[in-house]
């Protein structure tokens, strides 16, 4: 049963992170899009590319990374909360590193991934925190009746 927990979620902790890659292509395409093609001002297009990216995350991370089920509106309103408090957090982050002598490359790196890890908890044990108790008691149930059938 451990390792089972453990291997689910190294799981999702591995497909999480592809997600996370596959978010930051979509961001690059939307901003690069809108900005040189479309000359768009480059604002706006941070904006709306770092929305597609967010939505891109939801969609995945909820039906591929934390399986979760029928769609629920206060999961939307708790996922726009992590990654609008993760994003808050990394523009402090990165300028108050900068400020401090770090070299920008770095301090990026070091903020992207202190707000990885607190979206991928966000994400798990708030966001989506009814898909893996939903988990768990499946797993429970299986593993109940597997007994009873020794």
């Amino acid at each position: 049963m451990r390792f089972e927990r453990s291997f689910g979620l190294s799981r999702q902790i591995l497909v999480f992170a592809l997600v996370g890659v596959l978010n930051t292509a979509v961001d690059a395409a939307v901003f690069f899009a809108l900005a040189a093609l479309c000359h768009v001002a480059a604002a706006v297009a941070q904006v709306i590319s770092y929305g597609c990216g967010m939505l891109n995350s939801f969609a995945w991370n909820r039906g591929v990374t934390f399986r979760a089920g029928a769609f629920r509106w206060p999961e939307l309103a708790r996922f726009a909360v992590v990654n609008g408090v993760s994003m808050a957090l990394s523009a402090v982050g990165v300028e108050l590193l900068s400020r401090s002598g770090w070299p920008l490359l770095a301090a990026k790196a070091m903020v992207t991934m202190g707000t990885w890890i607190l979206n991928f908890v966000g994400s798990k044990w708030w966001v989506w925190r009814h898909a893996c108790g939903q988990s768990n008691a499946s797993l429970r149930s299986v593993e109940g009746s597997g007994a009873r059938r020794r």
